[in-house]
């Protein structure tokens, strides 16, 4: 089903007055996006979806789910702020960000992942869950052999030196236009290089200039053949095991 923004906004009713499904909807959606769309920001890192995912944990401690988006935005968290530190620390106090509250996300996602793996047998999300184990430090076990299926938006431009580039990570054809539309919206445009990438069992399948299909500075998603999804689709919030892929929106610039 299409998502607008009534979806959005009826999600946002529903969580705001204490529903825990809607929390979590409206929580995986917002991984999507840079930015809130009810939100007005400085073209910093946002991370939106926290607020609802922390919501939706602590109406449902044990939501496998809820969970695992929580700890893969955190862990996603965790790497942006380490590559800051490392380039521009002093960027990170502009933010009231630091070392001690890298370190304290750090904590919070082992924390989050073991009460994961207390759920039990987790079907075909055991190689994203692997994966994600390697980036938090917590295990050197190398991922699984399952092969997922998944939707990769990118956007970059080079300026001088500096490539700058959004990446977005879905498993949900709605899904994937819907954070385009948003991308779109809150970028002015894109940043110069638009392409939609699918792939099906790990194997990349189709890539589409989606900029052959601007009308008005959006895309006209009635004339792009966006293929359908088949095998296990990538867990939402797990990272893409070997690929350094997070779930979700990422952006930066090296």
């Amino acid at each position: 089903m299409a998502i607008t923004d009534e979806t959005i906004t009826r999600l946002r009713s529903t969580a705001a007055a204490g529903d825990a499904q809607a929390a979590l909807e409206l929580g995986r959606l917002l991984c999507l996006t840079a930015l809130d769309p009810a939100e007005s920001g400085d073209g910093g890192p946002t991370w939106p979806e926290e607020h609802w995912l922390r919501a939706a944990v602590k109406a449902r401690p044990d939501d496998v789910e809820a969970l695992t988006l929580l700890t893969g935005r955190l862990a996603q968290q965790i790497s942006y702020w380490e590559a800051v530190l490392d380039m521009n620390p002093d960027v990170m106090a502009e933010y009231g960000e630091d070392e001690d509250t890298v370190g304290r996300r750090q904590i919070e996602a082992e924390e989050l992942y073991a009460r994961i793996r207390a759920a039990g047998p987790l079907g075909h999300a055991e190689a994203g869950l692997n994966e994600l184990a390697v980036l938090l430090g917590v295990s050197g076990k190398p991922a699984s052999e399952t092969a997922y299926s998944f939707y990769v938006l990118e956007d970059e431009a080079q300026s001088g030196s500096v490539r700058h580039s959004a990446t977005v990570v879905a498993s949900d054809a709605d899904e994937i236009r819907w954070a385009c539309d948003e991308w779109l919206a809150l970028s002015e445009g894109g940043f110069g290089t638009l392409t939609l990438i699918t792939y099906v069992d790990a194997t990349e399948v189709s890539s589409i200039d989606l900029a052959q299909h601007f009308v008005d500075g959006f895309v006209d998603w009635d004339a792009v053949d966006v293929p359908e999804l088949s095998g296990p689709r990538l867990p939402a919030g797990l990272p893409v095991p070997g690929r350094g892929l997070y779930y979700g929106f990422s952006g930066g610039a090296e």
